[in-house]
């Protein structure tokens, strides 16, 4: 009704600019006099207020948080923004709006391969993962080459304890982020990988056995065996990578250790 409201009163200025009689331009248009002079006293109701009020905030925090989706925005007007609203409100505003969050976008990487023979996996039936962290690397594209990020996650708490990017995928590289915390204060236990040369490496083990810490392995053709911080590298890249264009190693450095702190700190997560 707002819509058609508003279309009728633009009409009648513009006749009415044009020096036709208002009587006239009412009978041409089959509108009674009371509906206009309804039209011209309108005034929006609260609850329609209210979501005009809620669609601006909306979009707002969507150009901020473009990465969210209707149910993560939801979340985040809830206990971000102290706003109680529906999933169905949210859905339809970011409808009107023609904004979603962004989609995935395919990469193409290369495949890596491995003949070592199987080691233990000690996380198989494992219940309770406060004591173990998984680790993985994954390809960061960087002016037509790649780069690599070596990941250091917490399966438990959904958070990155230590990350680094290098320009070559070596054991150095895979083996830094086991440097950069101090894994027993922590009490951890385990930690877990692939079975990639770079985790099977001797500097890996060693310098997990000089910590004290076990080291446990995905079976091989069994990547959910690491499914979380698999995950963690397919929302980075979903949110934020793809997106990117890093023309040095340097910028990408920059770029990934600051949406990693966005990520541990202020994402909004959908699991409980």
């Amino acid at each position: 009704m707002a819509k058609g409201r508003a279309t009728v009163l633009r009409v009648v200025r513009v006749n009415l600019e044009a020096k036709h009689r208002i009587t006239r331009i009412l009978r041409v248009l089959k509108i009674p006099r009371t509906t206009y002079y309804a039209y011209l006293n309108w005034m929006p109701s609260d609850r329609m207020r209210r979501r005009q009020q809620i669609k601006e905030k909306v979009l707002k925090s969507w150009l901020a948080y473009p990465m969210y989706g209707y149910p993560r925005m939801t979340k985040y007007f809830k206990e971000e923004l102290n706003i109680p609203v529906s999933r169905y409100l949210i859905y339809r505003l970011m409808r009107e709006l023609g904004i979603h969050s962004r989609m995935i976008k395919k990469m193409k990487k290369p495949k890596s391969y491995t003949e070592v023979a199987q080691l233990p996996n000690l996380i198989r039936k494992k219940s309770d993962w406060s004591k173990v962290l998984l680790t993985d690397i994954t390809y960061i594209p960087v002016r037509g080459k790649w780069a690599y990020l070596a990941s250091l996650y917490h399966p438990e708490t959904r958070r990155v304890i230590a990350h680094k990017v290098g320009a070559h995928m070596t054991k150095e590289l895979a083996t830094s982020v086991l440097e950069k915390v101090n894994l027993q204060a922590q009490g951890i236990e385990i930690v877990h990988s692939d079975m990639g040369s770079q985790y099977t490496s001797d500097l890996f083990n060693q310098t997990l056995t000089n910590k004290k810490i076990k080291h446990s392995y995905s079976r091989k053709g069994c990547p959910g065996d690491n499914a979380r911080i698999e995950s963690f590298h397919s929302i980075l890249k979903r949110e934020y990578v793809n997106f990117q264009s890093f023309k040095t190693l340097e910028e990408a450095i920059v770029g990934i250790d600051s949406y990693i702190r966005w990520y541990n700190t202020d994402r909004i997560s959908l699991v409980a």
